[in-house]
């Protein structure tokens, strides 16, 4: 699948957490949401938006393909027989940092250092299950969607 045909038919399946998704089906809209972000925040510099904040554009785009993000994401855990409910720690881990980073005091910023290692190692694990192959064989989440790719 080329870039642009994996995004439109990721985001065909905006909210469909059931199935599984493929390797490159995942990867190329990660490389999609990353540019796509990339493009809005360009735009928000050109109307004027400066700093580490986010833009109306980019805080837009962001909040229109986090639901297609999970979703792909679940679906891409299912490809390699994972539950995905094992997204739940990390995205409550990813809300909650902005709290984490808040307190200003020098105990707080060793917390703080120490939850982002947490969060980095459960990241570096989730990785690893994004990148690893997925089975050739039907499991309980549905048949494999590489298996009979000719047929599409």
């Amino acid at each position: 699948m080329k870039l642009l045909e994996s995004a439109l038919f990721t985001l065909k399946k905006y909210a469909d957490f059931s199935g599984r998704a493929s390797r490159s089906e995942f990867w190329y809209f990660f490389v999609f949401v990353i540019l796509a972000n990339a493009v809005a925040r360009v735009v928000d510099m050109v109307l004027g938006s400066r700093g580490y904040l986010p833009g109306p554009v980019t805080g837009l785009t962001s909040l229109l393909l986090f639901v297609p993000q999970v979703a792909v994401s679940v679906r891409r855990l299912h490809d390699v027989g994972r539950s995905g409910k094992e997204l739940i720690a990390p995205l409550v881990m990813l809300l909650v940092m902005p709290l984490i980073v808040a307190f200003g005091s020098f105990l707080g910023r060793i917390v703080a250092l120490g939850y982002s290692g947490l969060l980095l190692l459960i990241f570096a694990g989730l990785l690893t299950l994004l990148a690893k192959k997925g089975s050739t064989i039907p499991n309980k989440y549905g048949p494999a969607p590489t298996a009979f790719s000719f047929a599409r």
